[in-house]
C-alpha cells in the first residue's frame, strides 16, 4: 500500500512539475524530463520484489524525491533505497564539507535524481568491501560484469570511487531530506528556487551515509 501510494504521488509531483514548466514558458525539453521522473525507476520497480534484500520494501529515487518534498526543508523520513550508480563527485570544502558523491542519475540536477552522500571514511570501508571490475555497465536492469578483483584503496578520491562504484546496483539504509544546493553560474536547475533574496539555487535530494554498513551491494558473488 505504502509502495503505491508513493508511486501515485511521484508521479502526480512529477506531471505538476511539468504543467508549472510549460505555464511558465519554459522549453518542451525541460517539461519532457519532469514528466518522466516516474519512468526513470521502470527497472529498479521491475525487480525489487525478487531481491531478497528489499523484502522489507525499497524505495527507488523518485519515491524518495516524494519523500523528501513531504518531509520539508530540515525533515528527514527514514527508508532503504535501492538505487543504481550512474554518476558522482566530491565536495572538498565549503558549506558542503568533504563528501563524495553517488548518484542515480549522470546529470546530478535532474528531477528525481537521489544522491548518496558519503563521510569519507565510510566511503574508504565501502571501498574496500567493493571490486574492481573491468565493464560495469546498467542496461534495462541487467548488470553484467567482467574482470573483477579485490583490492585496497590507495587514494581516496572521486575517480578511485566511481572505478569501484559506478554502474553498480546498491541499497542504503538511512534518512532521506532535501539539501539546498547554491546555483552561482548560470541558471538554477531544475526549477529555479529562493531560500532567501539572495540565495539561487535548487533542491537536491539526499541520504547521508556515516557507516560503510548502511550500503549493501546487489548482485554480489
Amino acid at each position: 500500500m505504502l509502495r503505491a501510494a508513493l508511486t501515485l504521488l511521484a508521479v502526480s509531483w512529477a506531471s505538476g512539475l511539468a504543467a508549472q514548466a510549460a505555464e511558465a514558458g519554459g522549453d518542451a525539453d525541460r517539461a519532457h524530463r519532469l514528466a518522466s521522473v516516474g519512468e526513470a525507476d521502470a527497472a529498479l520497480k521491475a525487480v525489487r520484489a525478487s531481491l531478497p534484500e528489499c523484502e522489507t520494501g525499497c524505495i527507488t529515487p523518485g519515491e524518495a524525491t516524494v519523500m523528501a518534498l513531504a518531509a520539508g526543508e530540515g525533515g528527514t523520513q527514514p527508508g532503504r533505497f535501492l538505487l543504481d550508480i550512474r554518476g558522482g563527485g566530491q565536495s572538498i570544502h565549503g558549506e558542503l564539507e568533504e563528501l563524495f558523491f553517488v548518484n542515480s542519475r549522470q546529470d546530478y540536477a535532474t528531477p528525481g535524481t537521489l544522491t548518496i552522500a558519503f563521510e569519507p571514511d565510510a566511503l574508504r570501508a565501502l571501498l574496500q568491501r567493493a571490486r574492481v571490475c573491468g565493464a560495469a555497465e546498467v542496461v534495462d536492469g541487467r548488470i553484467d560484469v567482467k574482470g573483477c578483483r579485490s583490492g585496497g584503496v590507495s587514494d581516496l578520491n572521486m575517480f578511485t570511487m566511481m572505478q569501484r562504484l559506478g554502474g553498480r546496483r546498491i541499497v542504503v539504509d538511512g534518512d532521506v531530506r532535501l539539501q539546498w544546493i547554491d546555483s552561482h553560474i548560470g541558471s538554477p536547475r531544475p526549477v529555479a528556487n529562493k531560500r532567501g533574496e539572495y540565495e539561487i539555487g535548487y533542491y537536491q535530494v539526499w541520504v547521508r551515509v556515516a557507516e560503510a554498513d548502511q550500503v549493501i551491494f546487489i548482485y554480489e558473488d
